[in-house]
């Protein structure tokens, strides 16, 4: 059995809690196409698709987009938003990837290495599915401004963003170099705003809505929840007026130890 964080539990409300605001998405291909010199003859996997935040917008712009998840519901819900049969979807784990040697022009990994133990593997599989100098092309957001609300649940619960044995999300732009790859080419990154609210950041974790928190003791939620609605009582005179967070898209090209190419 799999480590890797399955979300098949996060399927009806993973896009409106975990996209990019409206209009963001169209933005985001370029990055890719950027940083991995995508032409509409490469070959890509993208490695836990779930709903297609990525591949979506992203597939129109290369010749053949495949993409990989372990969760069966979060790849119907990208099926469903295809109106033309240019993403090839297959369930599986990424520590082993069911593909030849040199097959790929690009892999894209946005948000997944988080999520799995396991990731050395993936990172072995990885390279092994990469053609001669293609890259990984690793995608991730970040924040400019932090996020008040996000500070007081973390200091309160003592979480990490990560599974067990992951990758921490503060090592998001070390751990390739800590392995051997290389980065190749320019960071290409996206601004953007995003919208809250303290209610409904509060109602997130009330409903367990972060993977985080999926394997954590209801004591430990309850104090968290607790902190944060008492910040919020102290600190927001309307609970439900929003507040913007300035928030930023990376990718940047990698290419694997020689050793492993």
């Amino acid at each position: 059995m799999t480590s890797s964080v399955n979300f098949d539990r996060a399927v009806e409300y993973y896009d409106q809690t975990r996209g990019f605001p409206p209009g963001v998405d169209q933005h985001i291909p370029q990055l890719f196409i950027a940083a991995g010199n995508l032409t509409p003859r490469s070959r890509v996997l993208e490695i836990g698709v779930g709903t297609g935040r990525i591949a979506v917008p992203s597939a129109p712009y290369v010749g053949h987009y495949v993409g990989m998840d372990i969760s069966t519901g979060m790849m119907g819900k990208l099926r469903a938003k295809l109106s033309t049969g240019k993403i090839d979807l297959i369930q599986g784990d990424a520590t082993f990837l069911p593909f030849a040697a040199h097959t790929f022009d690009a892999v894209i990994a946005v948000h997944v290495f988080h999520l799995i133990p396991t990731w050395r593997a993936v990172l072995k599989e990885i390279a092994r599915v990469l053609k001669p100098s293609a890259p990984l092309l690793h995608g991730w957001n970040g924040r400019t401004r932090a996020n008040i609300l996000n500070d007081v649940w973390e200091n309160e619960t003592q979480t990490t963003h990560e599974a067990r044995g992951a990758v921490g999300i503060s090592n998001q732009e070390t751990f390739l170099l800590d392995e051997g790859w290389t980065e190749h080419g320019k960071k290409q990154t996206y601004m953007f705003t995003v919208e809250h609210t303290p209610n409904s950041f509060l109602s997130m974790i009330e409903g367990r809505k972060w993977s985080r928190c999926w394997s954590m003791p209801d004591a430990v939620i309850e104090r968290g929840i607790s902190a944060v609605r008492a910040y919020i009582d102290a600190h927001f005179p309307d609970p439900n007026a929003p507040f913007t967070v300035d928030s930023h898209f990376h990718v940047q090209a990698y290419l694997p130890p020689r050793t492993q190419s």
